[in-house]
């Protein structure tokens, strides 16, 4: 699905990837963690195609992104990705139907109703964004994300504005999606949302230092993997 190799990346003289390589198959759910301002939003950012100020190659289903124009990005990222953000994006005075087919404007009534149902917020179709819980309006950012039949996810810290039981009901939604066949990149700080996972990535001095490799391991033995590395990290971070 994506083949990565990115040389640089800079915002004018701070350079925040370099020498950053990685393979992501088609049905992986991975997670990128790593310290506050190291990059995982940029990283994000150039493979959905909304950066393009990189030296590199990122290759998305053999199609070269680093080769392709502005419009041609946009149009990749409308078809094929679903994103997903930490503030959920939503238009306050549109209600949930609406802020979906917003868009996924060619997206039926019947696909709609399905997704919803498979989110359990049927109810909500007709509800105006500003009449929903934190949880409610995040679930709709996943339908929205999920219309088009798009079945990759890439996800900014989904759960860092919700309280701890609506994140572990979200984070069963993508673990749920992953089961059925989704792809889901997601960026998270917390070890706890990581270890629905079954891959992580630590990005550390603009590349990924450490690769996790969680497929097949109960929750709590990722979970205990995972703290190990970023703990390790942190202990690092604090005698330089």
């Amino acid at each position: 699905m994506y083949d990565i190799k990115i040389k640089h990346q800079k915002y004018e003289d701070l350079l925040v990837l370099k020498d950053l390589e990685c393979q992501i198959s088609k049905g992986d759910f991975v997670v990128i963690m790593g310290e506050s301002g190291c990059g995982k939003t940029t990283f994000l950012k150039i493979i959905s195609g909304i950066l393009s100020n990189y030296e590199g190659e990122v290759y998305f289903n053999s199609l070269p992104l680093h080769k392709k124009s502005k419009g041609s990005l946009t149009k990749i990222r409308g078809e094929q990705l679903g994103m997903i953000f930490q503030d959920f994006q939503l238009i306050d005075f549109l209600n949930v139907k609406e802020n979906i087919k917003l868009i996924n404007s060619k997206s039926s009534e019947e696909e709609i109703d399905k997704i919803l149902e498979k989110l359990n917020i049927a109810e909500l179709k007709n509800k105006e964004i500003t009449k929903l819980s934190g949880g409610q309006k995040q679930r709709v950012a996943i339908a929205r994300a999920l219309a088009g039949n798009r079945k990759i996810i890439l996800a900014d810290e989904p759960t860092a504005s919700l309280d701890s039981k609506t994140s572990t009901e979200i984070m069963e939604i993508f673990k749920m999606l992953n089961e059925e066949g989704y792809s889901i990149i997601m960026i998270t700080h917390s070890p706890q949302i990581a270890s629905y996972a079954d891959k992580m990535l630590y990005l550390y001095e603009g590349r990924f230092e450490t690769e996790l490799e969680l497929k097949g391991l109960e929750q709590s033995k990722k979970l205990k993997t995972i703290i190990e590395v970023v703990g390790k990290h942190y202990e690092n971070s604090l005698a330089i």
